[in-house]
């Protein structure tokens, strides 16, 4: 396994707070920095953050990956030394745990988070690594790791209080072939997970959804659960326990009741993540699951990308809640998100500009887009760049990044400055908005502003593809395809473009075309280079509709009727 190193000189020529703040990038090893260790105290922190997804023997996991990824990010931002493993084969995962053990001191907080596959059979729970193969119930043992047997090895170190998260409770893939051949002592092969519980003191273990249960994956990047857990970890002077319970109720309401999240905890004392603060007690409202801005630093709730924001039954939540609560901007700038993606612009501004009279800086931000797109009222860049800034400046990690690419890129009436581009894009990124790393590995990529090194470039690529980034996939992948700046490696390359693929990205698209078609790391395939181009070329892409004549040309009716197939199969899992 490799280690996410920390990123050392990452800006040597310039201002030394841009350097403190590019600490955060990495290179392409795994272990994320406990920014804020010394803010959330002195005690030493682990975690190890483990997602599967890229399952080779049954269907893939979309949200695993980016599940561990979001918790990694987070676990670091409240004061873990993260170690990150991501697709592990059975070695790599044993290897990755012992490792682990071995470095966590003495009374430390231990955390650790597992997505992926995971099974319950005669009660035993187990984990399941990528190249499980499990056709009988007696594979278990040496193509799984045991959920009990890791417990164990967290249990064995003095620490003073251990966490063990598991997601992973999704439905069982092997189900059929460990049924006909389960064990004959009369045990059984259930759905989800089954209780597990210690007896060691200072123990909190926690499963997305109660024994027995399944999870549900959700529609977005990630799950529910992970969604829920991440948010909430942030909140100043919330126990682990009363995080856990505010997640409860967030899975609740974003499933309708379907899912309810489960623990068992043999805490003494408090443990608590982020210092300062109170003890939280807003609960998210039907507003705020529905139209929550992922971005908004007053977020209550995981929120919800664009895209997927349902504008009817969030306006009409949101409304609901502005009448129940007049007082709270929060809701008077979700009910303008709600409108705004309806497309009642008018309205929108209105409820805007009511929140921006409070101060609430996420209400800025709406209204910086709509004048970055002439939404309602004149397409204005200046305008926007001042709203933007106002945000910004403020602390709103979008805004930081929204200012630092309108200063790499200009616009009408906004100068070019590299400086003030690389300033605001650090800031951001100091706060893992994952897109802003691109833009950073791109200003070192082309040299703009900084010394061309696309050492440097990849180190940003590589943070930002730790972070769910697709745009850094793809140009971490371009790196790995031609050797530059780092060893040449197709598998790594084709692993990239397969995530920002799920993550709906045309370039990746185009990308995986052009290697089946090519031949780069593995045999030629046209077939396979025709439902990628196909895919691509959905999105209007220029080098997807040149290719694709010649090779349909080549496919017989059989491969037509396998592309189409695929095609159908690929928009069924819905992914992107």
């Amino acid at each position: 396994m490799t280690r996410l190193a920390r990123a050392r000189g990452f800006l040597a020529p310039f201002a030394a707070v841009l350097v403190a703040a590019l600490l955060v990038l990495a290179a392409s090893a795994m272990t994320l920095p406990a920014a804020f260790a010394q803010e959330a105290g002195s005690q030493p922190r682990y975690a190890l953050v483990i997602g599967i997804g890229s399952y080779r023997s049954v269907p893939h996991l979309p949200n695993a990956v980016p599940d561990a990824q979001l918790m990694a990010g987070v676990l670091a931002e409240v004061g873990f030394d993260v170690t990150t493993s991501y697709d592990p084969d059975k070695q790599t995962f044993e290897t990755v745990l012992r490792d682990f053990r071995r470095r966590i001191e003495k009374d430390s907080i231990v955390f650790v988070y597992y997505s992926g596959h995971g099974i319950q059979v005669d009660d035993e729970n187990y984990l399941i690594p990528v190249d499980a193969e499990l056709t009988d119930v007696a594979d278990l043992s040496i193509s799984s790791v045991s959920a009990r047997a890791l417990l164990d090895q967290l249990e064995a170190i003095d620490s003073s209080a251990n966490i063990l998260i598991l997601d992973a409770c999704r439905d069982n893939p092997f189900r059929s072939q460990l049924v006909a051949t389960r064990s004959t002592r009369g045990g059984s092969v259930e759905p989800g997970l089954a209780p597990l519980r210690s007896q060691h003191r200072g123990t909190l273990i926690g499963f997305s959804t109660a024994p027995g249960s399944v999870a549900f994956d959700g529609t977005g990047s990630n799950s529910p659960y992970t969604a829920a857990l991440a948010a909430n970890l942030r909140t100043p002077g919330a126990s682990i326990e009363a995080v856990f319970k505010q997640t409860r109720s967030s899975v609740l309401e974003a499933t309708a009741n379907a899912q309810v999240p489960w623990e068992n905890s043999s805490l003494t004392n408090d443990v608590v993540l982020v210092p300062g603060g109170k003890q939280f007690s807003a609960q998210p409202t039907a507003c705020d699951l529905l139209a929550g801005h992922p971005s908004d630093p007053k977020r209550v709730g995981p929120g919800i990308d664009y895209a997927l924001l349902a504008p009817g039954p969030a306006i009409e939540a949101c409304q609901r809640a502005v009448a129940d609560a007049p007082a709270e901007p929060r809701f008077k700038m979700l009910l303008a998100r709600a409108l705004e993606k309806a497309g009642n612009y008018e309205e929108a501004i209105a409820y805007n500009r009511l929140a921006m009279a409070e101060d609430y800086l996420a209400a800025y931000h709406n209204m910086g887009n709509h004048y970055k797109k002439g939404a309602g009222v004149p397409k204005d860049p200046v305008k926007a760049m001042e709203l933007f800034l106002y945000a910004a400046e403020r602390g709103h990690p979008e805004d930081q990044y929204n200012v630092g690419v309108m200063r790499l890129n200009g616009d009408t009436g906004i100068e070019v400055d590299y400086r003030e581009a690389l300033k605001w894009l650090t800031a951001s990124a100091k706060q893992d908005y994952a897109s802003a790393f691109d833009k950073i590995g791109l200003m070192f990529q082309d040299g703009k502003g900084v010394p061309q090194d696309q050492v440097r470039a990849n180190q940003a690529f590589a943070r930002g593809a730790e972070l769910g980034d697709a745009s850094s996939m793809v140009n971490l992948a371009r790196s790995y395809r031609e050797g530059t700046g780092i060893e040449q490696d197709y598998e790594k390359a084709r692993e990239l473009l397969m995530r920002a693929a799920r993550l709906g990205r045309t370039s990746a698209y185009a990308s995986l075309g052009d290697i089946y078609r090519k031949g780069q790391g593995i045999d030629a395939n046209p077939l396979e280079a025709v439902v990628w181009y196909r895919l691509a070329a959905r999105d209007g892409n220029k080098n997807a509709l040149k290719q694709l004549p010649d090779l349909e040309a080549k496919l017989t009716d059989t491969d037509r009727a396998e592309v189409e197939r695929r095609l159908q199969e690929w928009d069924t899992k819905r992914f992107g």
